[in-house]
């Protein structure tokens, strides 16, 4: 998988991945689930959920600070994971709204800055590697969905009461996987620049680009936070909702091991196309079929397009939007603007408009946001 002389720097990466989203594949589709089961409403839950989204906004920016004022991103790396970890243990002694969202803003100090900082240590060190971004990447897929089967089989054993010691565990493992990482120093050029990041960012292309990052985000937002809940609705046992999960992430694993330069042979835009076209689909399906089981298997197979392709797309756009010298800014606002904002906003709505309207119609406000992105998509081209 990794050339001899790339081991030491790519297998402590992958591992780490694997075990953060081991953390997330537990935490997003099922601490709703645990939620509910000590009585908290869908709006609680769509507030708490949003919490991790809408913080992604502003804490990816004082971490990618700290890191350029320390110069040691391993460390940093180190406390925010540190941190997170602490931050979830008294998740286990909370059942009170007030309490559980002071306890998941603490987190969210720290969770939020994870996945930039690591995507951002990876590239750096694997510059001179021949190694794919997405040979790493696909570590976190595939510890995803051994956290989705594995919590899904024990949820429905034990009960919801599983998540959290679970989410726990994890993270004490993603700790330990910091100490194996190759220190990566990060190095601050001190050259003028003849064009400003601000400058970088006014441009129609970066306002194109997070535009439609922001709507996939929101999109997705009640698949991140309703999905499990959903299925349960619909008589699905917790073992079918894990596999149905896991499906979903084996096809992006496919996709990240055996197409990664896939975006380097299309049109970046046509590429988009295909993404929101899947997702208008996919969250129509969801929403008014997910009694159908194998309509539920297709929606799960647009998995790989909907998250996995797109995020390809945004990486590799994110690379021609700024030089190399603003590659961290530009993940960082990549990750605050659309992660944050984008699926932030889209989780707190979808909380009350799950309340106010139901189940299927969320899914389908979902499913015309992703159509909203194609129209705009179609408007850019037709105005030049």
């Amino acid at each position: 998988m990794f050339e001899a002389k790339a081991r030491p720097i790519a297998w402590p990466l992958f591992s780490f991945y694997f075990f953060f989203c081991c953390l997330v594949g537990v935490m997003m589709p099922y601490i709703s689930i645990y939620y509910k089961s000590i009585g908290l409403s869908a709006s609680e839950i769509g507030r708490l959920m949003s919490t991790f989204t809408l913080s992604g906004i502003l804490v990816p920016h004082f971490w990618g600070w700290l890191t350029a004022k320390v110069g040691l991103p391993k460390k940093v790396l180190q406390l925010a994971v540190l941190g997170c970890f602490i931050s979830v243990i008294p998740f286990n002694w909370s059942d009170q709204f007030e309490s559980l969202w002071l306890i998941t803003c603490t987190m969210a100090l720290f969770y939020s800055a994870l996945i930039p900082m690591t995507d951002a240590l990876a590239v750096r060190s694997i510059r001179n590697l021949n190694v794919p971004y997405t040979r790493l990447r696909v570590g976190g897929s595939i510890g995803y969905v051994v956290a989705v089967a594995s919590t899904g089989f024990l949820i429905g054993h034990f009960g919801p009461s599983v998540v959290i010691p679970v989410m726990c565990s994890y993270l004490l493992l993603a700790l330990i996987t910091t100490f194996f990482i190759k220190e990566q120093i990060y190095v601050v050029s001190q050259a003028k620049e003849s064009t400003s990041f601000i400058s970088l960012l006014r441009t129609k292309e970066a306002m194109l680009f997070f535009t439609l990052a922001f709507l996939s985000y929101m999109s997705h937002a009640p698949f991140n936070v309703f999905f499990a809940v959903h299925l349960e609705n619909a008589g699905y046992s917790g073992q079918q909702i894990g596999l149905l999960i896991a499906f979903g992430v084996i096809m992006e694993i496919i996709l990240f091991l055996f197409c990664g330069n896939l975006v380097k042979k299309f049109h970046l835009l046509h590429i988009m196309i295909l993404c929101f076209v899947c997702g208008a689909i996919r969250w129509f399906l969801v929403g008014w079929f997910a009694s159908i089981l194998w309509v539920l298997v297709l929606t799960q197979l647009f998995h790989c397009v909907t998250f996995a392709l797109f995020h390809m797309v945004s990486i590799e756009w994110v690379r021609g939007l700024f030089p190399e010298r603003y590659a961290s800014q530009g993940q960082a606002m990549y990750s605050a603007f659309a992660i944050g904002l984008g699926g932030g906003l889209g989780m707190v709505g979808s909380g009350y408009l799950w309340e106010w309207l139901g189940d299927a119609w969320v899914f389908t406000i979902a499913s015309c946001i992703s159509l909203l992105a194609l129209l705009i998509l179609w408007a850019s081209q037709y105005r030049r």
